[in-house]
């Protein structure tokens, strides 16, 4: 009985932090005087900026600069201010809903320069910009801030001015600040989208989405996972660096304490008797719980992008990872790219906004390119007339390049314990394979034993040409190809030679390798690819090589990933390291089962299990790493490549990860249906990120 009275007193709390999303409390009537322009039925729309406030340096130093972006029209979310119960009225009509809840802030907004706005009161509002030509999106923004403030300019104006230039209308929502009231944010946000709604087909509005960064991300989470009705869900969500999580470990703390108050108020338990301090701290956790926006997602969370740099110190990259993993659980069309820079707070603007204004550099860096071209190319497919598909061509459709030579790893075959004299080690163990290797139309290789083998490309062979006409040379890359095949066969053309074509076009030299299948015996495969990069090695400098590095597909990326953490010296371990749609774990959970069955059996050994789970294996010396995969992946769970690169990014490895909503698994750098494959539309950003990741390796 005990039990059951406090499960219901418990229920009534999270009950009631529930129900105060919908019904927030009380103040402030203070108001800048703005220019009216119109007066529809009390509601007052206004253009201009608020009256006596003094622009920072900085800010006179962008806005001299023609960074400032004034909207076409400003309208206020609460004319009559927070303390009545009604909104905006048009012709007799109620347009949105009264703010039920003040936040108990008073007096004139304060710039604090940077950029930023506070005190966000009776002046909540949402700026309106509109583009020449209207191609039917609009997007309702929401600036970060740790809801203590608001970037009006990096997250606010300049987004809008990056819409309107692609043609999406654009709302910028100077929302109130909590100040306690946790509910306000919220309130704004669902009323811009109430009054964008309403006022959709006057300009010619067919989607409506949200955007937000930092703590405006988290406000954007709850946007898109918190909506009350129709009116109020957005059509897709746009997620930049974001705080999602209220997990303690992983929180932004000052979003936390800013919007639901300190975890530690209830620490002092002199201060309150004991009831109080008992419930206060369940209904503390159940409001952590309930603004983590991770847990919130279900199957009809709208479309998202998430974009986020692995090096943010300010909000810990696994919020997004976290709030990714929730999207794919659901099956909800994601996008995901971790950049390896950036940082927190690159927002809109390639020009830094920090407290010292002659700072004016861009920490997204090279990286701005690509995060702006896909998020245009992912706002355009979800319009009905779709986004314009590129056609890469990477590879011809009959690969005819011949390799420079080719090199056998066990000249005297299986049973003799050496390699290539001198340079590479012997086979170790034999994988059992007698008889004629298997080999299919598609150059798909089985029963590969004494005859383990690499193609060694190089550019000048290829008889390939540069953009100007002349031979390609080589560049003093080398990249080791391990194709997948479920450790059953390897896929030698498709995740082969047409890589190595790819790679040859960059003047990057290659070694595709044919490596023994397991066959019950987990060690071959790597021993085969460990003495590839001793062979190498052993003529990197007649070959004018300076660093070698790996990449693998699918199965072929789990054997890469054993190469880039199970290496046992200088000569065997990667520079940098390629995953494509990778199996990493070998956990019943989420590994590909044939993977797991063909390289360490059906057994449940542990040891095994443990030791090629290659999350576990990550450490600080991994090289710089390279993750692309589809969110759609069925085959190989996208729970792999998530565990490795958290690991990564706990040994502080250099890295970055790349999700794209469709493809499925198996894509590689060519299909048999290249152009009609589902990844098509994204191989040319898969490929600006790889080309920008090569380049910018380190010596």
């Amino acid at each position: 009985m005990k039990s059951s009275i406090l499960f219901i007193i418990k229920a009534a709390i999270v009950a009631t932090a529930v129900l105060a999303i919908s019904q927030p409390d009380s103040s402030g009537q203070q108001r800048h005087k703005l220019r009216p322009v119109e007066i529809l039925d009390g509601t007052t729309v206004l253009l201009g900026t608020p009256s006596g406030n003094q622009p920072t340096p900085i800010e006179s130093r962008l806005g001299d600069s023609g960074l400032d972006f004034p909207p076409d029209r400003t309208v206020y979310l609460y004319p009559l201010g927070q303390m009545t119960a009604q909104g905006i009225v048009e012709n007799g009509v109620a347009v949105t809903e009264g703010p039920v809840v003040a936040n108990g802030l008073t007096g004139p907004e304060k710039p604090t320069g940077k950029g930023f706005i506070g005190n966000v009161t009776d002046s909540a509002r949402v700026d309106l910009y509109f583009p020449e030509r209207p191609n039917g999106q609009m997007v309702i923004c929401a600036p970060g801030g740790g809801y203590g403030g608001l970037s009006i300019w990096n997250e606010g104006s300049y987004v809008a001015k990056w819409m309107n230039d692609r043609g999406i209308t654009c709302a910028v929502v100077k929302y109130r600040l909590p100040n306690g009231h946790r509910e306000v944010p919220l309130q704004d946000m669902q009323n811009a989208f109430r009054y964008c709604r309403y006022h959709a087909a006057e300009w010619d509005v067919k989607q409506i989405g949200v955007i937000g960064f930092s703590a405006g991300g988290h406000l954007a989470t709850t946007v898109e996972t918190m909506y009350s009705d129709s009116l109020t869900k957005p059509d897709f969500a746009v997620l930049i660096y974001p705080v999602v999580s209220f997990r303690t470990d992983i929180t932004h703390m000052g979003t936390h304490d800013n919007l639901i108050g300190k975890t530690d108020a209830w620490g002092e338990r002199d201060e309150y008797s004991f009831e109080q301090w008992y419930w206060g701290q369940l209904a503390h956790r159940d409001l952590e719980e309930l603004y983590s926006s991770e847990r919130n997602v279900t199957a009809w969370t709208p479309p998202t992008f998430i974009a986020v740099s692995t090096d943010d110190r300010t909000v810990p990259v696994i919020n997004s990872v976290l709030f990714y993993q929730a999207l794919v659980k659901h099956q909800v069309p994601t996008e995901l790219h971790i950049y390896p820079y950036g940082g927190h707070g690159w927002g809109f603007s390639d020009s830094a906004i920090g407290i010292d204004p002659s700072l004016i550099r861009d920490n997204l860096q090279s990286c701005r390119t690509e995060f702006s071209r896909a998020l245009e190319r992912w706002l355009a497919g979800l319009r009905a007339d779709g986004a314009p598909v590129e056609e890469p061509t990477p590879a011809p459709a009959d690969f005819s390049i011949p390799p420079s030579r080719t090199v056998h790893l066990y000249p005297d075959g299986q049973l003799a314990d050496h390699g290539i004299d001198g340079i590479t080690s012997g086979p170790g163990v034999s994988n059992g394979a007698t008889g004629e290797e298997v080999v299919d139309g598609a150059l798909r290789f089985r029963n590969v034993g004494d005859s383990a083998r690499f193609d060694l490309y190089f550019p000048e062979d290829s008889g390939l040409k540069d953009s100007q006409g002349k031979p390609l040379k080589r560049n003093g890359r080398m990249v080791v190809v391990c194709p997948g095949g479920g450790y059953l066969y390897s896929s030698q053309r498709g995740e082969g030679q047409y890589v190595a074509d790819w790679f040859l076009r960059q003047g990057i030299s290659v070694a595709v390798v044919n490596y023994r299948m397991p066959c019950g015996q987990p060690t071959v495969p790597l021993t085969d690819i460990q003495n590839v990069f001793r062979y190498c090695r052993h003529h990197a400098q007649e070959w004018e090589i300076r660093s070698v590095g790996i990449i693998g597909f699918s199965a072929g990326g789990h054997l890469a990933a054993t190469a880039s953490t199970l290496f046992v010296d200088a000569a065997t371990r990667p520079d940098f390291s390629i995953l494509i749609y990778p199996v990493i774990t070998m956990d019943a959970a989420y590994t590909h089962r044939g993977s797991r069955e063909n390289l360490i059996g059906t057994a449940k050994d542990k040891v095994l299990i443990r030791k090629y789970s290659l999350e576990n294996q990550v450490k600080p010396e991994v090289p710089p790493t390279f993750i692309a995969l589809s969110s759609d992946d069925k085959t190989v769970p996208p729970e792999n490549t998530i565990s490795y690169y958290n690991a990564l990014v706990e040994c502080g490895v250099t890295c970055e990860m790349h999700s794209f909503p469709t493809g499925g698994h198996g894509w590689g750098f060519r299909t048999e249906r290249f152009g009609k494959d589902s990844i098509q539309p994204y191989r040319s950003d898969f490929f600006a990120s790889l080309s920008r990741f090569l380049r910018e390796l380190p010596e």
